[in-house]
């Protein structure tokens, strides 16, 4: 039986805060999360350990293991409070965060910085800088956003993108079709080979144009969703792009429509 969680006796706030902002409503929307990937879930202004605390007294939430917790670390307490606001409850989420986007944390002062650098060094955490990205891809003049996307990627290099394919490059761009298709032809430009995989972007048998031209203008994506169209549809678009025949003939049977 499904337990949602306005049941549950949490405090109305908690409530609140699991519903209208995590957009949790039932227990098992929480399988398979601890306190640290719960944490991670969490944004700005959520308090995750007071969420986290209120889940874990009724069994519904642990803390994850072999994870350093902020708490069991001697810190400064301006430090420990200014992580625990930010939902940093564990080391190891410090890695996620760009050095840019801890330096904002408020009342992260100038001397509070080298304790945490302090801290992370201590226990072999690395807490990297979006400016790295930027030099890496240097040629690349990608957007701000990209960066970001690729930092939470695990992105830092060009080596980082071996064996990717389309489909992996668009889960790092959060499922934005024009952004993976631009990154994807800006990459290939810069020397990136990618991995096949069961299906084909639009964008990686025709040109930057024409996919662009047909996403637009017929909503499609990749070969399978072309070649699941009506008749009539199907036709009109290889009329407008003669060109896409001879590519259908030759790769649709390693397509799996």
């Amino acid at each position: 039986m499904e337990i949602y969680i306005k049941d549950l006796k949490f405090s109305p706030s908690i409530k609140a805060a699991l519903s209208s902002t995590l957009k949790i409503t039932k227990v098992s929307e929480l399988e398979g999360l601890n306190y640290l990937t719960f944490a991670n879930k969490c944004p700005k202004g959520c308090n995750a350990i007071a969420i986290a605390n209120e889940l874990n007294a009724l069994g519904y939430l642990y803390p994850p293991e072999n994870e350093v917790s902020v708490s069991d670390v001697p810190m400064s307490k301006r430090l420990q409070n200014v992580l625990i606001r930010n939902n940093i409850l564990y080391l190891s989420q410090l890695s996620i965060h760009p050095r840019e986007e801890i330096l904002q944390f408020r009342n992260l002062g100038e001397n509070t910085m080298p304790e945490l650098d302090s801290i992370c060094d201590k226990y072999g955490i690395q807490i990297r800088s979006l400016a790295s990205i930027k030099e890496e891809f240097s040629n690349c003049h990608f957007p701000a956003r990209l960066r970001t996307l690729f930092f939470q990627n695990g992105i830092f290099s060009i080596d980082n993108l071996q064996h990717k394919t389309a489909y992996d490059l668009n889960e790092i761009c959060e499922h934005d079709y024009v952004l993976t298709m631009k990154t994807y032809y800006t990459l290939k430009k810069n020397g990136v080979v990618f991995d096949d995989w069961e299906d084909k972007y639009l964008f990686e048998v025709l040109s930057q144009k024409n996919s662009a031209l047909i996403w637009r203008e017929y909503d499609l994506a990749t070969m399978s969703q072309l070649l699941d169209c009506n008749e009539a549809q199907f036709k009109e678009i290889c009329s407008a792009f003669p060109k896409l025949s001879e590519t259908i003939k030759t790769l649709s049977p390693s397509i799996q429509s």
